[in-house]
């Protein structure tokens, strides 16, 4: 059997809880908040950085670590780092293709806000 991988990156963003799509009467596509959608882009090129590979199709664990100010549910800043990683860095967030999830927080300055992300998949 192969020998697990890991990796480990630093994403350089603020911390930002996963937008809810809100949707309004008459509305086709469901409205998604201006600032999670810059958000999302810059963290989606940090990740674009540190991963060139193909999607992966199978993750064992994925941890997160988030440094900053003590705001908002550790499910939605997971949640948001996830939708920036789609078809990037894991093919999806289901569970058939992400096993386990860690996540934590450590308090930080406004201006050390930072994400730490580590993987383990089999190659």
């Amino acid at each position: 059997m192969p020998a697990m991988v890991h990796e480990r990156f630093t994403l350089h963003v603020p911390l930002m809880s996963k937008a809810r799509p809100r949707a309004f009467s008459g509305q086709k596509t469901p409205y998604m908040p201006q600032a999670y959608k810059k958000w999302k882009k810059l963290a989606r090129a940090q990740l674009a950085e540190h991963w060139t590979d193909p999607p992966l199709k199978k993750i064992e664990v994925v941890a997160f670590k988030f440094f900053g100010p003590a705001r908002g549910d550790l499910d939605n800043l997971i949640g948001a780092v996830l939708d920036a990683g789609n078809q990037l860095v894991w093919e999806d967030d289901r569970v058939s293709i992400i096993s386990k999830m860690q996540g934590e927080h450590e308090k930080a300055k406004t201006n050390e806000q930072k994400i730490e992300v580590r993987l383990w998949y089999l190659p």
